[in-house]
Order: structure tokens, then C-alpha cells, then sequence
């Protein structure tokens, strides 16, 4: 019997495995509603509720943290002078030391927290110096899985069927001082499959046992 469930795990295993990656599949969005009725339930953050130079480890709403940028300290609250996206002037930006040259260029690496399982993203660039902001996503052994890239005011999501682990916002565009406004994910804390899957076979082969020594 206990042959049987170590066998039945195995398979289980290889079959989620064998299951990911056939169906792997990075689909991009440039319609912010499109994306938004293709990834099911999302959770937006607009930055207005914050101050300005607010800075951030993490988004716990969306399931995301931030690592620390090339130049020191995490991405930040900038306030644009003009309406670029329809979620107001709060952006998050890569430049919490100020407009110099530390961060200048700095790419802003956003991942997933512990528990969170995510498979879409969204976002508006909110400034580019009218250039295209672009985003890499990557899953937990850090395949690359695809990019999106968003024009200077204009929205630009993914759906992927690999959970990702990471999402790096490219510092190369416009000025190097750049800011996004509007993220989005489908941040979710279901029962991984697997577990799902071997958790089922147990109870099952426990059942039968149960139900044979009841005869």
C-alpha cells in the first residue's frame, strides 16, 4: 500500500510538471478592460493614498514585495505635474534618492510574496519621455516566460498559464527616471495542484482501507 502512495505522488509530481509546461503561455494586453476580463479578479493600485517619497517593500494587496534598486533604497511616491494615466498624478518611481544620477537608469524588480500565487500583470507607464516602459516576467526558476512593453500613457498587461516568480520593469527608457501608476495583479493564495492532487489520492486510499475493514 505505502509502495502504491510514494508511486502516486511520484505521478502526481511529474504529471503537474508535464501539465505546466505544455500549457505554458505568456498572452499580452493592450486594452487595460480586455486584460482585466481575461484574468478573472484582480486587485489595482492607483498610489493615491499615499505621500509623496513614500517608499515600498511591499504591496501585501497584490501579492508583491520590491528589492532594493541598484542605487540604494526601494521604489518610491513621484508626483507627476500632468495627467499621463486615468488613476491620477501619484506614480511609482525609481528614483527615491531624488533626480540624480544613483538611480538613474535602475531597473525596478518586482516579486511575489510567499503564499501569493500570481499569473497576470498590469500596469501604465506613466511617463517613458514618450518611450515604451518594458516588463520581463520570470517564474520561480527564473525562465523567462515573455514582455510587455507600454507606451508613454498607455496600459499594458499579461496573462500567463506559468505562475511567475518576478517581474523586472526595464530602468533603459526615456530619461532613466522613470514611474508606472496603475498596477495590477490577480494576486490569489489557492492550494498548489500538486498538494491538491496527492491530498486527494490519500484521502481516497485511506477510504478504501477503511471501507475493507469495516468488511
Amino acid at each position: 500500500m505505502y509502495k502504491k502512495l510514494l508511486l502516486f505522488a511520484l505521478f502526481t509530481v511529474i504529471l503537474t510538471g508535464w501539465h505546466n509546461s505544455v500549457l505554458a503561455n505568456f498572452i499580452q494586453y493592450s486594452n487595460e478592460s480586455s486584460w482585466q476580463a481575461a484574468a478573472g479578479t484582480t486587485v489595482l493600485e492607483d498610489f493615491e493614498s499615499y505621500s509623496v517619497g513614500d517608499t515600498f517593500s511591499s504591496l501585501p494587496a497584490l501579492g508583491v514585495g520590491f528589492t532594493e534598486l541598484s542605487g540604494g533604497g526601494l521604489p518610491n511616491i513621484y508626483r507627476h505635474p500632468a495627467d499621463v494615466t486615468p488613476y491620477g498624478r501619484n506614480h511609482l518611481g525609481n528614483f527615491p534618492n531624488g533626480i540624480n544620477s544613483i538611480n538613474r537608469w535602475a531597473d525596478t524588480t518586482m516579486f511575489v510574496l510567499s503564499g501569493y500565487n500570481i499569473t497576470a500583470v498590469g500596469f501604465w507607464n506613466g511617463d517613458g519621455q514618450a518611450d515604451t516602459l518594458f516588463a520581463s516576467a520570470y517564474d520561480a526558476n527564473g525562465v523567462h516566460l515573455g514582455d510587455i512593453g507600454a507606451f508613454k500613457g498607455t496600459f499594458a498587461g499579461f496573462i500567463s498559464d506559468v505562475a511567475i516568480s518576478r517581474v523586472v520593469f526595464d530602468g533603459n527608457t526615456g530619461d532613466g527616471w522613470n514611474h508606472l501608476d496603475g498596477l495590477q495583479t490577480n494576486a490569489s493564495v489557492p492550494i498548489p495542484g500538486a498538494v491538491w492532487l496527492l491530498s486527494s489520492g490519500i484521502a481516497s486510499i485511506v477510504g478504501i482501507r477503511l471501507r475493507r475493514k469495516k468488511k
